[in-house]
């Protein structure tokens, strides 16, 4: 049976201090209306207690019913946006498919959408040739390993190719592999804190 971690739990806390201050709210409306119910009586006292009550009791809920509708969005959006969350990058208007390897730290990116996203087309058969483990075919198309995508597009001298690569590096293989195989491969770079 796991224990929960100690220290201070900054959403529950939230979530129980807007329960507390809606009820506390409430109750404040109840004790107002209560006893001008009880004075005036019968049908007329709860309604004139609910129509002095009711301008204040609105203004003190509004925030409260704002931070729910907010909430019940965001929570919305992120059920519509799940089917293509942590896959979708957009480079310029372009959309880039990116799939995460099942076994390796690496990312796979459509080479259709790169091809796209470039303006001309990247050749699958010499990036076969050249690394053949740096294709591979799925249901929707090639795609093209980051690193041999990154390899291309470094040897290409086209202004908006070193600008994908750019994206490519910084979007897709920084992500995937962490700042220790960044500092590994490329070296850290000047004034960074050693590595452990």
């Amino acid at each position: 049976m796991s224990r929960r971690p100690f220290g201070f739990d900054a959403v529950s806390h939230e979530r129980h201090h807007w329960w507390r201050s809606v009820l506390l709210k409430l109750v404040i409306a109840g004790l107002i209306v209560a006893p001008v119910w009880w004075v005036v009586g019968g049908r007329a006292g709860m309604l004139l207690g609910l129509l002095i009550v009711m301008r204040a009791l609105g203004q003190a809920l509004a925030p409260d019913l704002m931070a729910l509708v907010a909430t019940l969005w965001r929570s919305l959006r992120a059920l519509a946006f799940r089917p293509v969350q942590g896959r979708f990058y957009q480079f310029k208007g372009h959309r880039i498919r990116v799939e995460d390897d099942e076994l390796l730290r690496q990312r796979w990116l459509a080479l259709d959408d790169l091809a796209t996203a470039l303006g001309f087309p990247m050749p699958a058969v010499s990036l076969r040739r050249r690394w053949p483990d740096g294709l591979r075919q799925q249901s929707d198309g090639v795609y093209v390993l980051d690193d041999v995508a990154l390899a291309w597009l470094g040897e290409q001298r086209d202004d908006r190719a070193g600008r994908l690569r750019l994206w490519v590096e910084r979007e897709v293989w920084y992500p995937a592999r962490g700042r220790k195989a960044s500092y590994a491969q490329k070296g850290a770079p000047a004034g960074a804190p050693p590595q452990d």
